[in-house]
């Protein structure tokens, strides 16, 4: 890596992987860090666009009962970083889809996901609130939704969005533009 290079965390939060972690990886080296993928500001009304199409997709299934989406997220038990990035998402995005009601469920804290993804309708969407797909997305969530006797659909992670590399390129765009 170069001297003064951007680095851009592919991550959900500014937790302990992005401020403890990543900076003794890059020990020696002269850089500034781009925010974090979670923490973006455009990343809420990404998601929303592709969950109403979704919605509007399952349109024939259920139409009784408003659509449910659950925010499926890490937690952490060593600190609030990761929970208080959940919270802000779900906020943003519950503003986007007023006629949706936006419920979060983690692997490492409480709410825990089983217990929030308990009898939720099965028009319901599951959105895992990660970067990508590692054993929570592809172990703990499946078995935390079959635990609560999840019906609804599980979405690919948010970073597998096909808008994401846009959204990457303008973030990274904005740093280079506007260094803090």
């Amino acid at each position: 890596m170069e001297d003064g290079a951007l680095v851009y965390p592919f991550f959900m939060a500014r937790g302990w992987f992005t401020t403890a972690v990543l900076p003794k990886r890059l020990a020696g080296f002269s850089y500034r860090m781009a925010i974090p993928f979670g923490l973006d500001p455009h990343l809420p009304a990404l998601a929303a666009q592709d969950i109403r199409g979704r919605i509007l997709a399952n349109g024939a299934r259920n139409l009784t009962t408003p659509p449910r989406l659950l925010l499926a997220a890490h937690g952490s038990a060593r600190g609030p970083k990761a929970a208080e990035a959940t919270e802000d998402f779900a906020a943003h995005l519950q503003k986007a889809l007023p006629e949706v009601s936006v419920l979060v469920g983690y692997v490492e804290q409480a709410p825990f996901l089983s217990t929030a993804a308990q009898d939720l309708p099965e028009n319901s969407l599951c959105l895992p609130f990660f970067a990508q797909t590692g054993d929570h997305v592809r172990d703990d969530i499946p078995s935390a939704l079959a635990t609560a006797d999840f019906r609804g659909t599980t979405l690919p992670v948010l970073g597998a969005n096909p808008n994401v590399p846009r959204l990457v390129a303008h973030a990274l765009q904005t740093a280079l533009e506007h260094p803090h």
